[in-house]
């Protein structure tokens, strides 16, 4: 009797523990995919939300290079206005040869320039006038190497008067296209550049531009020489403004890439 009930016994607990096992073991599975399903679906929505802030972003910065691009069309238009006006008036002014310093003129000049540029501190940036000369202060040795671009820019502005006085402003507007020239020139020679084969070609082209005008110049009479100006003196002048300002935009850039 014991050992049937013994065995009996075992019986049952083999049955309990083989009825537990099955059951167990699903319900085990079962919490493992619950548990693994949420953390795919966060997966994706920090994937979705990633892809939405990429777009976003790709859409503001195509929105602001567009609005820079307008914003620099417009500067370069008020550019191209500035320049014209301004050899036009100094061609009017200049024509009659008047007797004043033209050393007077480039330090009112100058001196308007500094005022702006004062105003645009106070003005715009919200901070002291004085703050530029902290500025400068701070960076020393860039302040002592723009010293060179800067005396450059006074002779420059001084051949213009020379310029201006002697051909027509046409003329000097077409002449002092070579500093495009001039900048390559230096850029080769100071920076180590290298020219491709379209930009060749363009300066080929204004070169040509330039010497058919200077043709046009010497083909004038003795009379309208006179009346124009000595031709010859402001070529020259207009081909030192063209010198001085390609020296002057390469020196600065490299002083800039340096610092």
């Amino acid at each position: 009797m014991e050992k049937k009930n013994n065995y009996h016994a075992s019986e049952s607990i083999s049955v309990v523990d083989i009825g537990a096992l099955p059951s167990s073991a699903p319900n085990s599975g079962n919490s493992s995919i619950s548990e693994t399903k949420p953390l795919v679906s966060a997966q994706d929505d920090d994937l979705k939300k990633s892809d939405d802030t990429t777009k976003k972003n790709e859409s503001t910065a195509t929105s602001s290079s567009t609005t820079l691009s307008k914003m620099g069309l417009s500067v370069l238009l008020l550019l191209a206005i500035q320049n014209t006006s301004k050899n036009l008036l100094l061609r009017a002014v200049m024509k009659e040869h008047p007797k004043f310093l033209t050393s007077a003129a480039i330090l009112g000049v100058e001196t308007v320039k500094l005022t702006m540029s004062l105003l645009y501190i106070v003005c715009v940036q919200r901070r002291p006038a004085f703050s530029a000369v902290t500025f400068m202060k701070q960076d020393k040795r860039n302040t002592i190497l723009m010293a060179i671009p800067a005396t450059l820019y006074s002779i420059q502005m001084t051949l213009e008067y020379v310029a201006l006085g002697n051909i027509d402003a046409s003329v000097f507007s077409v002449l002092v296209q070579m500093k495009m020239l001039a900048t390559a020139g230096c850029a080769v020679l100071i920076l180590g550049k290298r020219i491709k084969k379209v930009q060749l070609i363009s300066l080929v082209l204004l070169t040509i531009g330039v010497m058919l005008c200077n043709m046009k110049s010497y083909g004038a009479s003795p009379s309208e020489e006179e009346a124009v100006g000595n031709a010859k003196k402001g070529i020259l002048a207009t081909l030192g403004i063209a010198g001085c300002s390609g020296l002057a935009s390469v020196y600065t850039e490299k002083v800039i890439k340096e610092s």
